[in-house]
């Protein structure tokens, strides 16, 4: 809820504690007209006990609607200061909030200005090296007269580097990352523990061999049928693509005696990482070998079928040197 919803949500508290004290005071008045005390002559002991007792009863309700009044004033009072209170904190928060959103304007003008100066920096540098004012190597004359080039510099305007620097360089990236072997002292234990310990970072880097080739491959493939799509895009004339005759000495004779021939039989399975080097009978009977071990025994015959001229079956049962 807003702060103007409070305000006039509290004017309006105000506002019907004012009218229900104004109907009390009216209510109190028409009461006390209506309950006059009137003369006591005439009058017996008992009317004259219940005239005091009502007189009692309007003076303790006076009292209260003194006390109700004085409490009324108090909360008034408490609400003046919590209001005051309430409205200070709204104050110092709309600063704070202020000053935060300042700070935040003044940072994202700052980056922005950075930006920009790296920009025009960027664009300075490219404007010149777009235009040299200046060659980009530095000739030298031998001792013999005759000319050699002594150091040569990139489009970037960086100097390039001898083959001795750059054999230098590669050895010192591999001292950096080649770990030396310290197994001096180690016993049975630490020895295992480290053989353990190369062997699975050659696996894992067999892995990551393995991975990265595969990847090569399939980009080479990638960008070989990428370059013939270009081609044939760029084979277009006024009627469209142009229509390529294959001449006798283009046609494959190999692949077109072999055309008609089944796909060849995966003898090994493509979730491996390194090809079977099994022979040729094991790697069958592996993976297409007999559906049993040994054959089962036969069942011997028990009854034999005979035809009676008729051509009606009847069964006669064998003896047991027949069965054998």
């Amino acid at each position: 809820m807003s702060d103007e919803e409070d305000e006039h949500s509290e004017s309006e508290e105000e506002e019907k504690e004012e009218r229900a004290e104004n109907e009390a005071e009216l209510a109190l008045k028409k009461r006390r007209e209506a309950q006059q005390v009137p003369t006591t002559k005439g009058l017996d002991e008992s009317e004259k006990e219940l005239l005091q007792s009502n007189k009692k009863e309007r003076e303790k309700m006076d009292d209260e609607i003194t006390e109700l009044r004085k409490r009324n004033e108090k909360r008034k009072k408490a609400r003046e200061v919590e209001e005051k209170r309430l409205a200070a904190e709204r104050a110092a928060e709309d600063e704070r909030r202020k000053a935060v959103e300042e700070e935040k304007k003044r940072k994202k003008e700052e980056e922005d200005e950075k930006r920009k100066r790296e920009r025009a920096s960027k664009n300075a540098e490219f404007e010149k090296l777009k235009n040299p004012s200046k060659p980009n190597f530095v000739i030298s004359k031998k001792s013999d007269g005759g000319e050699e080039e002594e150091e040569s510099q990139g489009i970037s305007g960086v100097t390039k580097k001898s083959k001795e620097q750059q054999d230098a360089e590669k050895k010192a990236i591999l001292a950096q990352r080649i770990v030396a072997l310290h197994i001096d002292g180690f016993d049975q234990s630490k020895l295992t523990e480290k053989a353990k310990e190369l062997h699975k970072l050659i696996y894992r880097l067999e892995s990551e061999k393995y991975d990265y080739e595969r990847r090569f491959k399939a980009q080479q493939v990638d960008m070989m049928e990428l370059a013939e799509r270009a081609r044939q895009a760029n084979k277009v004339g006024r009627g469209g693509l142009k229509r390529i005759q294959v001449s006798s000495e283009d046609v494959d004779e190999v692949q077109a005696k072999f055309s008609g021939a089944p796909a060849k039989v995966e003898m090994y399975s493509k979730y491996e990482r390194q090809k079977d080097k099994r022979a040729y009978v094991e790697r069958k009977v592996l993976y297409s070998g007999p559906q049993w071990g040994t054959p089962p025994d036969r069942i011997k015959p028990q009854k034999i079928v005979k035809w009676s001229e008729d051509g009606l079956p009847s069964y006669e049962v064998l003896t047991e040197a027949a069965k054998e």
